[in-house]
């Protein structure tokens, strides 16, 4: 009545499915139990008359196991009980990837998928029920499996076929499924996602050559997954499982043609001109069409920006959009509403206009300090006011044509600071209810020269168009592509990466899309008459002595160009493990350039190296790579002072000589007394690296442009990340990607060796669920866990922000810059404004410059987004 199948022999640790059949007539229920002491979750597929067990963590002791098998009636009477002997075993092979074969009745492995009476003996061979196969891969073929055996049968070999109906087949902790009339039941209010063609899980709804290998994650044939909803985009279907996969989540793309989503049995056609709604900035599902602020946690949920959901139906109310999801949330259900200002509703791929009765039909960039006039459109019977502030903060004077249905209002100084700003436009009818809301998005420039002129690329020589800002031979046909010189296009987005212009363009170029790289010699990006400038002055070596580890079989080159440009004796192969001196380094163009200890036959001891492809370590700590590192080159030969007095007055131990030449990575300067006091990145010997130099003996560089430190200001060198490569959530992690910044500079590094920003977003999911980033409770929580001292308060003033730099802390702030708010970096200041790391961008540009590497943005300006004075909020962090 009920009969176990296997496995009995098992590797420790390893996720395993316990495979049984029950007679469906007789047994109701079927219980499993590990020594007759611990229950475990059977599942019961009542139309295959399978019962499972699936155990993700595997078993975790070595040695004999047993388990009680019983079966019971509809009376709750034991029907049957046996006893299951397993061996977990120590060691052994993993089949952690592998698939697990078992017959559900004798049957017969065969070198061809035909009727057994076609085949001799030496071509078919018995298989009994009780045994099981370890296998490779698998593949549906007709009414058959094809089998990859891991241990190839001496009459059979490698390749053997059996009848599907006849066998059961698991891998890892998931049981599969090939016939469509034994699929699982799915959840009540979920549908089940069932996978027809083995497929990867995406990220994004790109083609898989374009995507970083942890960007995906297989999905097997034959295995199926409750999920909680989905949505058509894109050729591919966006799920969401009601599990999560470690590393990635729990939603993702899927091509449509390898899926299937049914709901009570029925199949869900993918529908091409499906309404879907994208979140443009994150913002809550509410129960009711007021302020989140009065609602009950209950009440509400977050939707994370950049997510896209399917939608059944969708209502204007109370000036919100009321939408019917394709996605059922646990606790809340699929209904609810929504700020029009925040999502983009579409039909195919063409937008539904929703808010049709208030427009803005004014300039979205403007020159600083310039008069502009905002204006619009309303629906003068519906609209009794207009409100239209700044940020949520500044307020406009409002003029009303209600013959002409217009809105109006004269900014006759314009807008004093330059940079990003962005205004909420709101309808409001006779009972004060905001009928309809959107966002105006403005960029204030400084240059009268090209504002209200596109981005454009001019191809000055044939180059290659990217994936990824790597040397052309690493990557395939279809990570690549040939651009003949002579071309123009037309770029919405850009950014200065590793030698690199990182673009998005108006019009896609096949294979590679409209997201790509370019190299900046090859090219020439301009903005009206203006003509943006990539190269740079000579980076200084910093001397160190250290060791350069080979990561990945790669090449040093004679410049810092792809392999391609050069003559083969112009670069060698380095490879993987191998281990070598260096005196020197500079971050330049993508590349380390490095000075080697000895040279390299036929090359020499200078060369460039992909950053990526190896690691510098000096006394146990990574080196990082940094464009824009701060130098110090010493002109004459001068001493460093733990006073700002002269050297005379100092005993020995209280100053070090600084020979003539010689090449110092600054971590962070100020001035004191007529002195320059300097952090070296090097412990100097019985001195340490801390103290102060008269600044005209030296050189300060930042990576390979001179400045003067004599102006009062601070400037700490911590390192630029991008939250835009985040693989997670990449539109809402501002705020561990800022904290990454601080910690890195505090010299944290990740565990794994991947982001450190990825690691500490999987922190914040870990200890409080997906989302918690945006929580400055979960932030502070997260700081103090990696050992740091914690600070966070929403009343800062501004000079509170300048001790901290003084004292050489880098500040984690919170500004409006985006209508969903944002957080960045501040690692110091000077004349003209504050110095920061803005993990967007620059905002200065609309952010279409997506690269925010050591900006400053003016006094006024961080005042507007972040102040006023005494309300600024901020994360303190001391080591």
């Amino acid at each position: 009545m009920v009969t176990y199948l296997g496995p009995s022999n098992i590797l420790i640790d390893q996720p395993i499915v316990l495979v049984g059949i029950y007679d469906r007539q007789q047994c109701q229920t079927v219980v499993v139990m590990a020594e007759d002491k611990y229950p475990l979750t059977v599942d019961l597929n009542g139309k295959a008359g399978i019962w499972s067990v699936s155990l993700e963590n595997g078993f975790n002791t070595a040695g004999k196991r047993w388990l009680r098998l019983q079966g019971k009636d509809y009376n709750n009477n034991i029907i049957a009980d046996s006893v299951i002997d397993l061996m977990v075993n120590q060691e052994g092979m993993n089949t952690r990837s592998a698939y697990r074969v078992m017959p559900q009745q004798d049957t017969l492995l065969k070198i061809q998928p035909i009727d057994s009476s076609q085949l001799n003996d030496r071509q078919k061979e018995s298989f009994k029920i009780g045994e099981n196969l370890v296998v490779d891969s698998i593949e549906l073929v007709n009414d058959h499996l094809k089998l990859e055996l891991n241990n190839p049968l001496p009459n059979l070999g490698k390749f053997v076929y059996v009848y599907q109906p006849h066998i059961i087949v698991t891998k890892g902790s998931k049981l599969l499924w090939f016939n469509p009339n034994q699929l699982p039941e799915h959840s009540p209010g979920n549908q089940l996602l069932w996978v027809t063609q083995t497929t990867p899980i995406k990220m994004k709804p790109d083609d898989l050559s374009q995507l970083a290998s942890d960007q995906f994650i297989e999905m097997p044939q034959g295995s199926a997954y409750n999920i909680i909803g989905y949505a058509c985009v894109a050729e591919h279907f966006r799920v969401t499982l009601n599990q999560q996969f470690p590393g990635f989540g729990q939603s993702g793309y899927l091509y449509r043609h390898h899926v299937k989503i049914l709901e009570n049995n029925q199949e869900i056609p993918f529908d091409n001109n499906a309404i879907t709604c994208m979140i443009i900035n994150t913002t809550p599902l509410k129960k009711r069409p007021i302020d989140s602020a009065y609602l009950e946690s209950s009440e509400k949920i977050t939707l994370p920006a950049g997510m896209i959901y399917g939608i059944q139906s969708y209502t204007s109310e109370s000036g919100h959009i009321k939408v019917t999801l394709t996605e059922n949330f646990p606790d809340f259900g699929n209904t609810g509403y929504l700020y029009p200002d925040f999502i983009t509703l579409s039909r195919g791929n063409l937008p539904l206009i929703v808010n049709k009765t208030l427009t803005y039909q004014g300039a979205t960039e403007v020159l600083v300090n310039t008069p502009v006039v905002l204006k619009g459109t309303f629906d003068p019977n519906t609209t009794a006011e207009i409100t239209l502030f700044a940020e949520d903060r500044y307020a406009f004077n409002i003029n009303l044509d209600r013959e002409k249905s217009t809105w109006e209002t004269q900014v006759n100084s314009g807008f004093s600071d330059a940079g990003y700003r962005w205004l909420r436009l709101k309808a409001i009818d006779s009972q004060g209810n905001v009928t309809a809301s959107r966002v105006i998005n403005i960029t204030v420039s400084e240059n009268p020269m090209t504002v209200g002129e596109s981005l454009t690329l001019d191809i000055l020589e044939d180059t290659l168009f990217k994936i990824v800002p790597f040397d052309s031979s690493s990557l395939n046909q279809q990570q690549k592509v040939a651009i003949k010189a002579g071309q123009t296009f037309k770029v919405l987005k850009y950014g200065l990466v590793d030698g690199h212009l990182k673009i998005v363009l108006e019009n896609a170029i096949p294979p590679v899309g409209n997201f790509g790289y370019i190299y900046t010699n090859h090219l020439r990006l301009k903005k009206g008459s203006e003509v943006f400038r990539f190269d740079l002055e000579e980076v200084p070596d910093t001397d160190v002595n250290a060791q350069m580890l080979v990561t990945e079989t790669t090449k040093i080159k004679a410049q810092p160009v792809d392999s391609s440009d050069l003559e083969p004796r112009q670069f060698e192969q380095l490879l993987l493990g191998q281990t070598f001196a260096i005196k020197g380094y500079a971050s330049i163009k993508g590349h380390f350039r490095v000075t080697l200890a000895q040279s390299i036959p036929n090359f020499g001891t200078v060369g460039y190296v992909y950053w990526q492809h190896v690691k510098l370590i000096r006394e146990g700590q990574q080196i990082g790579y940094d464009p824009d590192a701060i130098t110090l080159t010493v002109l004459e030969k001068t001493v460093l002072k733990k006073q700002p007095i002269d050297s005379s007055q100092l005993k020995e131990f209280d100053r070090t000589s600084l020979p003539l030449g010689r090449v110092y990575g600054v971590k962070s300067y100020g001035l004191e007394n007529n002195h320059v006091k300097v952090s070296l990145l090097e412990e100097l010997p019985n001195f340490g690296n801390t103290g102060y130099i008269f600044p005209n003996y030296v050189r300060f560089k930042r990576g390979g442009r001179v400045f003067n430190p004599l102006p009062p200001q601070v400037e700490l060198n911590v390192p630029y990340f991008s939250q835009r490569d985040n693989p997670r959530f990449y539109w809402s992690t501002c705020n561990v990607t800022s904290i990454a910044m601080v910690m890195y500079y505090y010299g944290v590094r990740s565990k794994w060796g991947g982001q450190l920003e990825d690691e500490l977003l999987q922190w914040c999911f870990n200890y409080a669920g997906s989302g918690s980033q945006t929580d400055h409770n979960v932030l502070s929580a997260l700081i103090r866990a990696y050992g740091f001292k914690s600070s966070f308060s929403t009343t800062r003033y501004w000079s509170d922000l300048k001790n901290e730099l003084i004292n050489r802390r880098p500040v984690v702030i919170g500004v409006d810059t985006t209508p969903s708010g944002h957080i960045l970096t501040v690692i110091g200041y000077n004349s003209q404004g504050y110095i920061v790391n803005d993990p967007w961008g620059d905002a200065y540009t609309g952010y279409s410059n997506t690269e925010g590497r050591r900006i400053i943005y003016s006094y006024g300006y961080m005042n507007q987004v972040a102040g006023p004075d005494g309300s600024v909020w901020a994360h303190f962090i001391e080591p």
